[in-house]
């Protein structure tokens, strides 16, 4: 079995453990016992359906039992009393699986990144920032993580050709990659998810996001570009430098290499690339941002105003700005058909990819209803109001500000615990949506402490897929990364904590 095939094995038993299922049913298991002990409450509640702040008053508990357990999961797919259900972004998770399916089937993204490396092998620090910044698209944009091993395995022989060491390889792959989760402008795992249990739109805090995403890939690549001309200038100075022989050997660089992309293959980049330009266009609030900036609006009215042709295009066809998880569903399952067109499948080939991909993600997306569980188990059990209160009035004192640094530093610990955006996201953001409204806080500003917490947990926590697998590919020990990384780590705690504050600074 070649190296690929070690880490692959490697890679599937990691993702096995911690199990978030296992960790969520307990949770709900726990919240149940929960409901016997804290009494149930209730608050007023605004056209919204939101938690007054004020309000709350005590009422007689209804304690769950072993029925309602096994039935939670049930209810948080399909939905119930008070309950939204988590079938439509359970399908979305899916389909965004059919994507990355028929992405891989292509080679497109693969041959492209090959490519962009070894022509621009000899310009280092000009790779570096394009690797770092290819890493973090990918990340903010699809949440790249367990498949980071794959990218390490094609970047590193002319990472080691040019001088560099093992460190750096990791280093552009795990450090790009969760930037871009950390600073996730639509990815669908984590600010989706976390969105959808909010209530809120996935495009509001985008722009906060975006310049978030820039500074920390600018940061980031200043970091490992001073590192490579550390190590380039002096070769001993890398902590791998004892087995730069064996690297060597295990990672030869084929000079002769340059893998020319097909033209199907082009096409299928540029509507992959072109998806996620759609993505963000229609989830950006327009009007919200301007109260003149309706032209989205006004040409959709226009569209579907036109006789014949807007009742063929639809005459309840959704405006940009105004999309959400349905809507990016058809989009997403549209151009992957696409895909498939461009790569001159058949559509019985095409239909096989799609259920493939969506298979392959059927576990994301179960996590999400189970997950969801929790919820329903304390909805039911009366004592969700009774848990906001303590929150209000423990937290009430806190400004906008403050809370919004004190939700980082409580994700944090909890991302390195659970790493997992779903099962992060449906455990705790119904609480903490609720929470930031008492304090006067967007939920935009919460879900965005959430994504940071869970991409600076996945830089360096022993639990994280990426770090390990790419430790363990690269021969870098896992005391040296953290001896690497971590001021770097410390240094993004910092920054975010700083984004947060102006962010609800500027609310």
């Amino acid at each position: 079995m070649g190296k690929e095939g070690v880490v692959e094995k490697k890679k599937k038993k990691a993702f096995k453990s911690p199990n978030v299922y296992v960790t969520l049913f307990l949770i709900i298991v726990f919240i149940a016992i929960l409901t016997w002990i804290i009494p149930g409450g209730q608050y007023e509640v605004n056209k919204a359906g939101q938690a007054v702040a004020g309000t709350y008053k005590q009422v007689d508990s209804n304690p769950q039992g072993l029925w309602q357990i096994l039935m939670s999961p049930i209810i948080g797919m399909i939905g119930g009393e008070g309950i939204t259900g988590a079938i439509g972004i359970s399908l979305f998770v899916m389909l965004f699986g059919s994507l990355l399916e028929m992405m891989d089937r292509s080679g497109a993204i693969k041959i492209a990144l090959k490519n962009i490396t070894l022509k621009n092998k000899h310009n280092m620090h000009k790779l570096i920032a394009i690797l770092v910044i290819i890493m973090g698209i990918l990340g903010t944009v699809e949440g790249a993580y367990e498949e980071g091993f794959v990218y390490m395995l094609m970047i590193m022989p002319v990472i080691l050709g040019i001088g560099l060491d093992p460190v750096v390889s990791v280093a552009i792959v795990v450090l790009g990659t969760q930037v871009g989760c950390l600073a996730s402008t639509i990815n669908p795992f984590s600010v989706g998810v976390a969105s959808e249990i909010a209530g809120i739109s996935p495009g509001e805090g985008l722009f906060m996001r975006v310049i978030m995403l820039i500074v920390f890939l600018a940061v980031t690549i200043i970091f490992i570009c001073k590192y490579a001309d550390k190590v380039q200038k002096n070769p001993q100075l890398s902590p791998q430098f004892f087995r730069r022989a064996e690297d060597l050997k295990e990672f030869p660089l084929a000079e002769e290499e340059n893998v020319a992309m097909t033209k199907e293959q082009k096409r299928v980049l540029t509507l992959f690339i072109g998806l996620f330009v759609i993505m963000i266009i229609a989830l950006i609030p327009w009007d919200s941002l301007n109260s003149h900036w309706t032209f989205f609006i006004s040409l959709n009215n226009w569209l579907i105003g036109i006789p014949v042709i807007g009742k063929i295009l639809g005459t309840d066809m959704v405006p940009f700005g105004q999309w959400y998880f349905n809507e990016l569903s058809m989009l997403i399952l549209v151009i992957t058909y696409f895909c498939g067109v461009a790569m001159h499948m058949k559509s019985g080939e095409i239909i096989d990819v799609i259920l493939k991909g969506a298979g392959n993600l059927v576990g994301t997306a179960l996590i999400i209803p189970l997950a969801r569980g929790i919820q329903v188990v304390m909805n039911n059990g009366l004592i969700t109001p009774t848990i906001l209160h303590l929150g209000e009035t423990s937290l009430g004192s806190l400004s906008p500000e403050i809370f919004a640094v004190v939700s980082l530093l409580f994700y944090l610990p909890l991302a390195a615990l659970i790493p997992s955006s779903t099962g992060l996201a449906a455990a705790t953001m119904s609480i903490m949506a609720s929470l930031s409204r008492f304090a006067n806080l967007p939920e935009d500003l919460v879900i965005t402490a959430y994504a940071a917490a869970l991409g600076i947990a996945k830089m360096i926590a022993p639990t994280s897929i990426v770090v390990m697998t790419g430790c363990q590919l690269s021969h870098v020990s896992y005391t040296t990364w953290v001896k690497y990384s971590w001021k770097f780590v410390v240094g993004v705690i910092a920054l975010s904590a700083v984004f947060l504050y102006v962010g609800a600074l500027l609310v």
